[in-house]
Order: structure tokens, then sequence, then C-alpha cells
């Protein structure tokens, strides 16, 4: 967590940093929009010692324990299957609940890197079902 500590504040093991900014931000009545929604453990070298989904659940999890609105984007120009149900997992870690609303949802996502990639062929098609199943259960 160097990166983290060199910014000034504490996420180790048994101190969660991100539930602390989540709580200033409550304060000041701000929503929480963290990045990287669509990457993957296993997609990361293992010399970088990254672990992104970890990362996301952590920060989206401070965010809605402290009531906040929690927002999130991708960080890459992804158009595959894979990227997207990472994005759905994490927009609705509890799924989707047929009696009413999710318990935790995010309150927006952010899609960037449209580009002209995005909207060819079987690119464009998974988009397609990757939004209406974001707006599952809407």
């Amino acid at each position: 967590h160097a990166a983290e500590l060199t910014a000034g504040y504490y996420n180790l093991d048994d101190r969660d940093g991100y539930r602390t900014i989540a709580r200033m931000l409550k304060r000041h009545h701000a929503s929480l929009n963290f990045t990287c929604a669509e990457m993957r453990d296993s997609e990361q070298s293992s010399e970088a010692k990254s672990a992104p989904e970890e990362l996301v659940q952590q920060v989206l999890s401070a965010g809605w324990r402290e009531g906040l609105d929690v927002a999130c984007e991708n960080a890459l120009g992804r158009y595959d299957a894979t990227g997207y149900n990472t994005i759905l997992r994490n927009a609705r870690p509890k799924g989707v609940n047929k009696s009413g609303p999710p318990e935790h949802k995010l309150h927006g996502f952010t899609y960037l890197r449209l580009s002209d990639e995005l909207l060819q062929g079987q690119n464009y098609v998974t988009f397609q079902t990757f939004v209406k199943r974001m707006h599952a259960n809407q």
C-alpha cells in the first residue's frame, strides 16, 4: 500500500483507510466515484501485486456502509464480456433482487473510452447486451 501511505492515509490489513474517506465525504454531503470497475486481479502482473477487484470492493463497500451515493467508471477500453461482467458484479454485488431494488447498487456508471472500435461488429453487440444488463431490475 505504498501509494496510499505516500498520499497520507493508512489502508492496512487492520485499518480501512477508505472508510475514513467515506466518512469525510458523508460529512460534506458528497458522493463517491471510483475507477477501474472492469479490472480483474487475474489480468494484472503478479509483480505489481495489484488487486483491483479487492480495491474496488473495499472502496465501494466503504461508501455504502456510510450511506453515500456510490458511482464507478472503467479505466481501460474493454469490449469483452469478461470486462463487462466484472462491471456488473461491481454495480450490484448481491445481484438482482426480484422483489425490489438491490440492497447495494451503483448510483451511476460512466463509460469511458468511447471509440470507433466499440461501435464495430461484435464489440457493439456485446456492449448493447451489457447496457441492457446494467438496467436490469430498474
